[in-house]
């Protein structure tokens, strides 16, 4: 494997790694706007976010799709400079 290919393959995992963490941020602030709709407090809303993603399976569904965006940068800062 070249240089060349190296870097092609790094750029492609950033690549992937944004816009995995972009569609991850856009999930989470469609839910959070949604339940900032239904609850009427502060308080309320913060208390449903908590149960639901620190709690519930949200959150280790979240940490599954962290999964390939972290995998993809490690891959990046590996192979983005040249040997």
């Amino acid at each position: 494997m070249n240089a060349l290919t190296r870097k092609r393959i790094s750029v492609v995992f950033l690549v992937f790694a944004i816009l995995w963490f972009i569609w991850i941020s856009l999930r989470e602030v469609y839910y959070v706007t949604n339940v900032i709709r239904q609850k009427a407090t502060f308080h309320h809303v913060l208390n449903t976010i908590y149960e639901e993603q620190i709690e519930g399976i949200n959150f280790v569904t979240l940490v599954i799709f962290l999964v390939p965006g972290v995998f993809a940068l490690v891959i990046y800062f590996r192979f983005r400079r040249e040997y």
